[in-house]
């Protein structure tokens, strides 16, 4: 059996800045974090389409409700 190369691992231009958003410790920082990366995420739903690009966005679908989360639960913002 030949050698086959491992999986490649795509991290899409938003990833990091979700992760710096849910990993701020800094009420004070977070919701500049939170807004910056919403931008991101919703810019990207503007361009994702259905087809190849669906499971992407689901992806970007569920990172925005776990940030809506994160901004009720720290800031006691739900908009």
């Amino acid at each position: 059996m030949a050698d086959q190369p491992a999986p490649t691992f795509v991290l899409r231009d938003w990833e990091p800045l979700y992760v710096a958003a849910v990993l701020e410790s800094d009420n004070t920082l977070l919701g500049d974090r939170i807004r910056q990366v919403e931008k991101e995420l919703k810019s990207r739903l503007s361009v994702l389409t259905i087809g190849p690009a669906h499971a992407e966005r689901k992806t970007v679908q569920g990172a925005l409700r776990a940030l809506a989360v994160l901004k009720a639960e720290r800031l006691g913002n739900t908009s």
